[in-house]
This record gives C-alpha cells, structure tokens and sequence, in this order.
C-alpha cells in the first residue's frame, strides 16, 4: 500500500482532534479528508477503514499510561508487588476517564487490531517507543488484560513476594474486578467527581484482592 508517512501522521493527529472533540461517533473518513484537504480515496491509501484509523488515533488516550508504565518499570526501589498496584491505579482512573478509547481498546470487536495499531503508532511516534524493553512491549503491546497481568505477576512470583498458582489466580480475579466495575459505566456520561470515585472504588477492590493474595510481610504500599 503506498502513502505518504508525514501526511499518514497528520491524519492520525486529525482524527485524534476529533475524537477528542466529538467522541468516537464524530468520526467519519470524510470530516477527516475535509479536514485534512484530501479525498476519501486519499485516506483510504493510508489506512484500511475507519476502524483502523479510529484504533491508530485512540493509542494517543493510552499513552499516559504507557509513559508511567515505563517510568516505573525503571524503578529499583520497589517491589514488582508495589509497581504492579500502582500501574493499576493509572490504568484505572485513566481508563474510566477515557472510557469510550479503553472500551474499543480492550473490550470491542477491534481489540485484536490493539498490538499492530500500538506498535504501527509508535513507528509514526517513536520517542517513546525508544525506551521500550523486550518486556515492556510484550505487555504494552497486548490487548489481552489477563495476559498483561500474569506477565507482571509472575515476575512477583519469581522474587518470591506470591505463589505462582495465587499470581494466576489473582491476576484473573483483578481483571474481573475492573472489567465488571468498568461495565457498570459503559456508555454514561460522568463529572469529574464521579469519574474519581468510580476508580477509587475499583481501585480499593483490587487492592484488597493483593491483601488476601500476596505472600505475608509483603508491602503493597510506596510513597508516590
């Protein structure tokens, strides 16, 4: 398929105006091509359908999380118990803040296309991506929630903070929580206030679940 990769980049920064404007309905092939002086013909040379230009855009909404997961991924003053607590919370409050980007990421028909869309947005954006580990990209570039939560687990499991059968175990229950919680939300329109209290609320509940399953005398706590 033959594009111009400068102006493939502009389209993505496009759509993501929109989006941020309009909601993920706003969308169209052609407000985008207006928008960006092309045709729909044009956009189509770059990109496969709306929903991998959508899926492309919608990364940016996941990059806050990305950015703290690697900088506390870098971290050798806590424990990979304490990390992994803490990726939760960002993941958490910025997934009920950007509900409708996290629910097409992670929970729709599209969310198969995540891996390729994140690893295809950081070819377009690569400051970040160069901070990427072997270990961190396996996680960040995977639609798969319970798959990303075992991969952190079990490295808790190897330092011997939990058993690897309770890694398994509790990184399962963990996704339920949030799922479950994040559902309970799909599709309404939220303040500010509401938004924190939702994620505090599922936050609380995960943690309790690493209360009852990590190993005794294990800290789940660190100074932010």
């Amino acid at each position: 398929m033959n594009f111009n990769p400068e102006r493939k980049i502009r389209y993505v920064q496009i759509t993501s105006e929109i989006l941020e404007k309009e909601g993920i309905e706003g969308i169209t092939i052609r407000k985008v091509a207006e928008k960006a002086g092309c045709t729909s013909a044009v956009l189509y040379k770059h990109f496969e359908n709306k929903e991998h230009l959508v899926m492309l855009a919608s990364v940016k909404f996941l990059e806050p999380y990305i950015i703290e997961f690697l900088k506390q991924t870098d971290r050798e003053d806590i424990t990979s118990i304490q990390m992994d607590l803490w990726l939760w919370r960002c993941f958490i409050f910025e997934a009920f803040r950007n509900k409708p980007y996290y629910e097409l990421m992670f929970f729709s028909d599209q969310r198969d296309m995540l891996e390729e869309c994140v690893y295809e947005y950081y070819q377009m954006f690569p400051e970040v991506q160069k901070h990427f580990t072997g270990l961190t990209a396996s996680i960040i570039f995977s639609s798969n929630l319970n798959e990303r939560e075992f991969f952190r687990l079990r490295r808790a499991a190897n330092a011997g903070l939990i058993t690897m059968e309770n890694a398994s175990l509790l990184g399962r229950l963990s996704v339920a929580v949030f799922q479950g919680m994040f559902s309970q939300y799909a599709g309404m329109t939220m303040s500010e206030t509401e938004i924190r209290f939702a994620a505090e609320d599922c936050y609380n509940l995960i943690y309790a679940l690493f209360q009852r399953f990590v190993n005794p005398g294990t800290r789940l706590d660190m100074e932010e």
